[in-house]
């Protein structure tokens, strides 16, 4: 999995490895944790899935936020943001369903992929086109690969940090924690007759 050496990632990847599963993940830094790469995912996919297969399950959760209102925005900030949203989730998919394994894929969306918050136009738009592509490959890759996503509400990770008290507010139960999206994704990842479903897992925020 990508982006698994902090927050929502390494919740995501004990949950796996909790669950009886061999888990290798990979991060711009090193990661505590047996069999990491040190990988930029925007860096030759092809040769990130080689280096950590075979696989039978790829979690796309790389990812970064930056605060950008219309105003603020240049081809920089967009290209960084469809470079680690878009871009690697649709190579790394590809490499990985090159391989002869079945398997499941499981893209780490958010909320804002369907709905609107200032500020947020590049990783807002980067997310919506990562649950599109989701649906895309759920349709192209069956029945031999599952392709998922989990849309993310507000998690109490250093992503949120000095804006926890106001981001609660809009979340019926509150911020959640690494764990709690960490347990949905071992099950979306691993559930045999799902694929295609974005799965909300965000405290009721997108039931308001």
């Amino acid at each position: 999995m990508t982006g698994g050496g902090s927050g929502i990632g390494e919740a995501i990847a004990d949950a796996l490895a909790d669950g009886g599963h061999e888990v290798v993940v990979c991060g711009r830094r090193p990661i505590d944790r047996p069999g990491s790469l040190v990988w930029d995912v925007t860096s030759d996919p092809e040769g990130l899935i080689a280096a950590a297969g075979p696989l039978d399950g790829l979690v796309n959760n790389a990812g970064f936020a930056e605060h950008a209102p219309c105003g603020t925005w240049d081809e920089a900030i967009w290209s960084r943001h469809y470079a680690v949203h878009v871009v690697a989730p649709a190579l790394l998919s590809q490499a990985f369903a090159a391989q002869s394994t079945p398997g499941s894929i499981l893209n780490i969306c958010s909320t804002l992929a369907t709905r609107a918050a200032r500020g947020t136009g590049p990783y807002a738009a980067a997310k919506a086109a990562l649950l599109s592509q989701t649906r895309t490959l759920a349709l192209e890759l069956a029945p031999r690969i599952r392709v998922n996503a989990l849309l993310v509400g507000g998690v109490d990770t250093a992503m949120v940090e000095g804006r926890q008290q106001a981001l609660s507010k809009l979340h019926p139960l509150g911020l959640g924690a690494p764990k709690d999206v960490g347990g949905a994704a071992a099950f979306v990842l691993t559930a045999p007759w799902m694929t295609g479903a974005a799965v909300a897992i965000d405290g009721g925020l997108s039931a308001g």
